[in-house]
């Protein structure tokens, strides 16, 4: 039958209609045997009281009734079981007012009633038309189009003989999610409170909790997996009918074939709003997984103290990125650099990268203070001796000593000795373009390999070439 016959049973008029005159008269005993309910002590002990419930401001005529949003917000629910259990109110009357031209009067009809049977109220003191249901569940700042069956009322009949226009019709709307049909199902729930049970509802959400987590789970084994491995997690098509959907799909694909527990949830057996697999979710993982790991260290260092090495290069997006590794000594004694982060920055002066490492060194509470050392390239911005990055911070904590990065030194070295010695200097450039020249092409990688198996395999044969486990 379907909401309309639920809430229609439980507005079974009785077999004599009521009259105006005797409307209001069987509203006190109808409303003594609902309070009479609403006080009967319950699992949870909640009594209401008929002076909680304020029954005397309730009004059964819909043009002289007070608005639910006017009632204390503790009392709204019993309010609307009351009016619930007395029904719309819906008096048959000898003769309605009329309006209209003189010529052509109209008036409502109370055969309307058992069309509408549900919901359709009528009011003898502003002689026009209401919404129950719409009313219980009406806001001061609800739908605008409800205004006309809660608080202003309708009233031009000459348009309720308008076929499918009908503005009754209209009210109650197609669409399984207009405002009247939620207030219906609004209504059915306030009446079935009591039939529901607590423990069903836990067990269910605690079901559903636990299928996330699960679902979660496979989702952040994945991606540490693949992390620690270094692989790439998107698929060129990661589309249902893909051959190959990517990395991360497929590792989860895979998880869920080894345990049936996992492939009830994931996947295609996945809630759409909760699936766990989109790249938003991947990212979000790695960024939880990124943040627990720089605590970890931020709780290894401690207050100890500690050294920088920072160096700024350009990635393939053309953005500028700073790089901060943390030098410091462990609990065992032990000599640990540990990458600590990655920010990109507008620019690669002094200044901009100091107040960068500076806010990611406060944001995970470590002291400038403590701060024993500097390692940098040896650009002007960097090795600067009076606003340079490390006389900046040096400012701060005169203990900072900077180093010039033996790396970067090493390889200063390296160049300036290669043109110096001629022979060196020819050796590392036809290197260069020895391995550019094999490099470019498999069938000479190839030739080279098999040239020189044949010649340790000749010089193993003149026992020129020491043999064993390893050594070739």
């Amino acid at each position: 039958m379907g909401k309309q016959s639920k809430i229609d049973s439980i507005f079974k008029r009785k077999s004599t209609e009521i009259s105006e005159n005797n409307g209001d008269g069987d509203f006190s005993s109808l409303l003594a045997e609902n309070l009479a309910i609403e006080n009967r002590p319950s699992k949870h002990h909640r009594v209401e009281t008929r002076e909680e419930i304020g029954t005397n401001s309730i009004e059964r005529d819909p043009g002289k009734r007070k608005q639910i949003w006017e009632y204390p917000v503790e009392q709204q629910d019993a309010i609307r079981r009351a009016y619930l259990s007395l029904g719309p109110y819906q008096p048959i009357l000898s003769e309605y007012k009329k309006s209209g031209p003189s010529s052509h009067q109209r008036h409502f009809q109370s055969s309307w009633f058992s069309l509408y049977r549900s919901w359709l109220e009528y009011s003898p003191e502003v002689d026009a038309v209401f919404c129950l249901l719409c009313f219980l569940f009406n806001k001061p700042n609800g739908h605008p189009g409800q205004r006309a069956f809660t608080v202003d009322g309708f009233r031009n009949w000459k348009k309720v003989r308008n076929g499918m226009r009908c503005p009754l019709l209209n009210h109650v709307g197609k669409d399984p999610n207009s405002s009247h049909k939620l207030c219906e199902q609004a209504c059915e729930d306030l009446l079935n409170q009591a039939q529901h049970t607590p423990h069903v509802i836990m067990r269910q959400t605690l079901q559903q909790i636990a299928d996330n987590r699960l679902r979660l789970k496979a989702s952040i084994d994945a991606v540490l997996y693949l992390v620690f491995q270094g692989c790439a997690m998107r698929g060129h098509d990661e589309k249902r009918g893909s051959v190959n959907r990517g990395n991360f799909l497929e590792l989860v694909t895979l998880l869920s074939s080894y345990d049936k527990n996992v492939a009830k949830v994931v996947l295609d057996n996945a809630p759409k709003n909760a699936s766990y697999i989109s790249p938003d979710s991947q990212k979000e993982i790695l960024q939880v997984v990124f943040e627990k790991v720089k605590w970890a260290i931020r709780e290894e260092i401690n207050n100890a103290n500690y050294c920088i090495i920072v160096d700024e290069a350009s990635d393939m997006s053309r953005k500028e990125q700073m790089a901060i590794v943390l030098r410091y000594v462990d609990n065992d004694g032990f000599v640990r650099e540990r990458f600590f982060s990655l920010v990109h920055v507008s620019d690669t002066s002094s200044m901009t990268l100091k107040n960068e490492i500076c806010s990611v060194l406060s944001h995970y509470g470590f002291d400038i203070r403590n701060i024993r050392g500097q390692g940098y390239d040896g650009a002007s911005n960097m090795r600067g001796e009076w606003n340079g990055l490390q006389a900046l911070i040096s400012r701060e904590c005169p203990y900072a000593y900077y180093i010039h990065c033996f790396a970067h030194r090493l390889q200063l070295a390296l160049v300036a000795a290669s043109k110096e010695v001629i022979p060196v200097y020819q050796f590392f450039s036809k290197l260069a373009s020895i391995v550019t020249f094999v490099l470019g092409s498999c069938k000479r990688s190839d030739e080279l390999r098999a040239t020189f198996a044949t010649k340790i395999a000749s010089l193993i044969e003149s026992n020129e070439l020491q043999t064993g486990t390893g050594l070739n």
